[in-house]
């Protein structure tokens, strides 16, 4: 028993140690980013700061601040581009496969409130491999079944399904969602 009693005194005295060390680290990076201001803001040229001392005010800056109306056109434009940008996904969250090569139920939508076509890839979150990847899917269209990519043995995979919006004229992704899906292969 004093075994684990010293073991435990030790652990705690390493553990202060630590917090000790952490502690006057940051204390150090506070004092160091402290004097790192100081230095910028002092003049590289001494002539400057004895022919116009003080603190030297933008010739650009106008009196005021946003206005009402400012406010509200710059919130409805944030809106507008979190809209734009926005992934609706849908997709079957059990698909189900006779076998490693049969078509499986993935009835993957892209719903006609999006804004872009979608390229969904499915991925095994044991090993991170890249089971199914469909092409493009147009706005208001669907992939009902589709076969993976590999060939999986019989069992019950846990994977992450990405939507990707993508830049019809670039091909460019634009954006990502997922969802944790249970693919199940039965022979």
């Amino acid at each position: 028993m004093s075994n684990n009693k010293n073991a435990s005194q030790n652990n705690k005295g390493l553990r202060n140690a630590g917090i000790l060390i952490g502690v006057l680290l940051v204390i150090i990076l506070a004092l160091t980013a402290f004097r790192g201001c100081e230095n910028e803001n002092t003049a590289a040229d001494p002539s400057e700061t004895t022919a116009n001392p003080g603190i030297v005010y933008d010739t650009g800056a106008v009196e005021g601040g946003w206005t009402e109306a400012d406010a509200d056109a710059i919130i409805a434009s944030l809106n507008e581009k979190v809209e734009e940008d926005y992934i609706n996904i849908s997709m079957n969250t059990t698909p189900i496969f006779k076998d490693g090569t049969a078509d499986g139920n993935l009835m993957i939508v892209n719903e006609g409130v999006n804004n872009y076509p979608q390229v969904v890839e499915i991925t095994r979150n044991d090993t991170g491999e890249s089971i199914y990847k469909s092409g493009a899917i147009p706005v208001g269209s669907k992939i009902e079944k589709a076969k993976l990519s590999v060939d999986l043995d019989a069992g019950t995979y846990d994977c992450t399904a990405l939507f990707y919006n993508v830049d019809p004229e670039t091909g460019n992704y634009l954006g990502c969602a997922g969802a944790v899906i249970t693919v199940t292969v039965q022979e």
